[in-house]
């Protein structure tokens, strides 16, 4: 059980580090505006109401990226576990999904296809690897 929960813990960290590198090429495709400040949800809501399509599709990519990758990495770690850990993975990043477009409104659109994302991109990402080792025992 604790190898199961450490695994979910790292599969998050390295879920969240490639989110992090994809939507920093994001941002270098598609510069914020130097004046906006990160701290104020108004001027975020706007600035997301007026981003490029490109723009939100870049996050879409880096969200399918790192749920993906944790997916994979958590039947890497906790072989055994078929695709249990992959959807609590998924799920843990549909929560903080959930709390980030209730910090900053997004395009409706938006909002539902990154809310369908986390989880199927998680299992995806561990069935690229077989389901791990336990996959007979799902």
């Amino acid at each position: 059980m604790l190898r199961a929960i450490l695994s979910t813990l790292l599969a998050l960290i390295v879920g969240s580090v490639l989110i992090s590198l994809v939507q920093s090429i994001g941002h270098v495709l598609y510069p914020l505006p130097g004046e906006l400040d990160l701290n104020d949800p108004e001027a975020l809501a706007q600035i997301l109401a007026q981003a490029p399509l490109g723009a939100l599709l870049m996050v879409e990519l880096a969200y399918v990226v790192g749920c993906a990758a944790a997916g994979a990495a958590v039947v890497r770690l906790a072989p055994g576990f078929g695709l249990r850990l992959p959807v609590i993975v998924g799920a843990l990043f549909t929560v903080a999904g959930f709390m980030n477009m209730a910090a900053i409104p997004h395009p409706l659109w938006f909002a539902v296809l990154t809310t369908v994302t986390y989880i199927p991109m998680s299992v995806l990402g561990a069935k690229a690897l077989g389901e791990g080792a336990g996959a007979k025992n799902a």
